[in-house]
């Protein structure tokens, strides 16, 4: 008990610092950079702790030229694997989960984990439809797309054979010299920002 007590205290204290609501605009190159950017609003208090962490790795600059790695039409679209490594390894240390306050409708953002529990770290993805089935896995939005799904479902699927997308470990490894090379039509957030 005592071990969970502090562990909400850190969320707590991170917490403090995020504000109540804010907003995340994600520009992109999908459409040679003529489509609309991407807006998430999150309300902190859905997820305190992917909140709180989500506003950190914006305002690090984590998701600045990251690619959209893994497209599944009538899914999700995921992302969230820094372009560089050396920003990888400076935020691969996992989270805590947060309770499912908000579903994974359309529109949706939340974050990708494993099968563990607090195992969630930078990626996320963008639900194409209502995923509710997630939310009976532990998968906690963390935000909502109120401008910009138009722009996101037009994202280049990179493995239209594979559902997995792209090989996870060697982009985290080699960053975006290696995904430009073996894909060179992926799409990538050029660039987000807290607004």
């Amino acid at each position: 008990m005592l071990k969970w007590s502090l562990l909400l205290a850190m969320g707590v204290a991170v917490m403090g610092q995020t504000p109540a609501k804010y907003a995340i605009k994600f520009e992109t190159n999908v459409g040679n950079g003529t489509l609309p950017a991407i807006i998430v609003n999150v309300t902190t208090s859905d997820a305190p702790i992917g909140a709180a962490h989500l506003y950190e790795l914006v305002k690090d600059g984590f998701y600045d030229e990251a690619a959209f790695f893994r497209v599944v039409p009538g899914f999700v679209v995921q992302y969230g694997i820094a372009g560089t490594p050396a920003e990888n390894a400076k935020w691969n240390k996992p989270i805590m989960d947060d309770p499912v306050k908000l579903s994974n409708v359309k529109g949706t953002l939340t974050y990708a984990a494993t099968s563990a529990p607090n195992s969630r770290t930078t990626q996320i993805f963008i639900n194409y439809a209502d995923n509710k089935n997630l939310d009976g896995m532990g998968f906690s939005g963390i935000g909502s797309v109120t401008q910009g799904m138009d722009t996101a479902v037009k994202i280049f699927n990179p493995t239209p054979d594979s559902s997995n997308g792209v090989n996870q470990a060697m982009y985290e490894k080699e960053g975006n010299k290696w995904i430009m090379k073996k894909y060179p039509q992926i799409n990538f957030v050029t660039k987000a920002t807290i607004v």
